[in-house]
């Protein structure tokens, strides 16, 4: 298995993944059900972000657009436009204007998120048409149980 370190976003639970850090964490036992993960975001385009009800777990592909404040904008693969909300703070250094990203979030209004984070793909061309395409096929009925995570034992 690849250290999360390796990943091109690192992992929120691993001291590892921070460049200060010196150890592995510690396991310990947890109440499962008093720890409750939140829904996977579920990945669509901007007519599926319409459809989706407000409060839902987002992650939308396309080429995000310069600030405007704490806001930013996002062109969609098929499309569409989606404002950004990111009072977090600014995508990550090599999400620039202009550049593919996945936003991931929760839907607040029909053309509206709230961002909980950018992934930024490795620089160089992403084949759009081919990412819409993968995410309509995603949510058809006959394929979803192909993309849905699996319960690990």
């Amino acid at each position: 298995l690849k250290h999360c370190a390796s990943l091109p976003i690192g992992c929120f639970a691993c001291p590892r993944s921070s460049p200060t850090s010196t150890g592995h964490m510690a396991s310990m036992d947890v109440d499962a059900p008093a720890v409750a993960a939140p829904p996977p975001a579920s990945r669509m385009n901007f007519q599926l972000f319409q459809q989706a009800p407000a409060g839902a777990a987002v992650q939308v592909g396309g080429r995000l657009a310069v600030a405007e404040g704490e806001a930013y904008t996002l062109s969609t693969t098929d499309g569409g436009s989606l404002r950004v909300l990111s009072p977090a703070g600014p995508p990550p250094a090599d999400a620039a204007a202009g550049s593919f990203v996945e936003v991931v979030g929760t839907k607040v209004g029909a053309t509206e998120m709230q961002c909980t984070g950018f992934v930024a793909l490795p620089a160089g061309e992403v084949d759009a048409e081919l990412w819409e395409e993968a995410v309509k096929l995603m949510h058809m009925p006959q394929l979803r149980d192909m993309f849905q995570p699996r319960q690990q034992d």
